[in-house]
């Protein structure tokens, strides 16, 4: 998935995903632009999952993505990619 804000636009591909206690934890994979952790919590989940079903275009999204998998899409970015994207040169400062 490509995070875009003002402080950085990197993709961060998810890596791994665990439970610690009452949050869920996600890592980053090797390929990501920034090595990264992401904390969950059940308060963030409930809101993601409530925003999730207030969007009829997210409901079609997610009922679209077998369809989409099958076109051989389901890993493309939106069109742009690691390499050709402007910013992820100042997204590797190391």
């Amino acid at each position: 998935m490509r995070v875009q804000s003002p402080l950085a636009d990197i993709d961060f591909v998810i890596g791994g995903m665990r439970r610690d206690s009452d949050r869920l934890v996600f890592t980053s994979a090797a390929s990501s632009s920034l090595e990264a952790t992401v904390y969950m919590s059940a308060k963030d989940a409930g809101q993601l999952i409530a925003a999730f079903f207030k969007s009829p275009s997210a409901i079609g999204y997610a009922l679209s993505l077998p369809f989409l998998w099958l076109r051989g899409e389901g890993g493309k970015s939106g069109g742009k990619t690691k390499s050709d994207h402007p910013f992820d040169e100042l997204n590797q400062p190391w």
